[in-house]
């Protein structure tokens, strides 16, 4: 099994002012005309992802990421408001029906109350 979270937020003003609203160093973030490999940016970004090891469950991903983020969760939910996208990207690979993931009730809870959707990318782990 390997497992990947990632809080998202795109668009709105800039990822310098996520960065400075939310006093958290994002792990890759990027402003309009920033150069990635062969294309142009054209829509700010700021990504935050757990600093777990793949191996870890998808729950303990989500939880490092709350425990960063649930006390700006004021703030997340401006930056909504002024135009930002929030979603949680998450990745579960593993062989079919070798592991399952689980988020119970308090996680979930936890999650609704920081803007953005939750998406689940599963796949194989080849």
């Amino acid at each position: 099994m390997r497992t990947e979270a990632t809080y998202r937020l795109v668009g709105g003003g800039s990822a310098r002012a996520v960065t400075e609203m939310l006093g958290l160093e994002p792990t890759i973030a990027a402003e309009v005309g920033d150069r990635r490999g062969r294309s142009t940016v054209s829509v700010p970004y700021w990504f935050l992802s757990s600093g777990l090891p793949t191996d870890a469950e998808l729950a303990d991903h989500l939880d490092w990421l709350l425990d960063r983020l649930e006390p700006r969760q004021a703030e997340l939910w401006r930056l909504v408001e002024a135009g930002y996208t929030a979603d949680w990207f998450c990745l579960a690979a593993s062989h079919a029906t070798e592991h399952a993931v689980e988020l119970d009730r308090a996680l979930l809870a936890r999650l609704l109350a920081v803007p953005g959707d939750l998406l689940i990318d599963v796949t194989g782990d080849d």
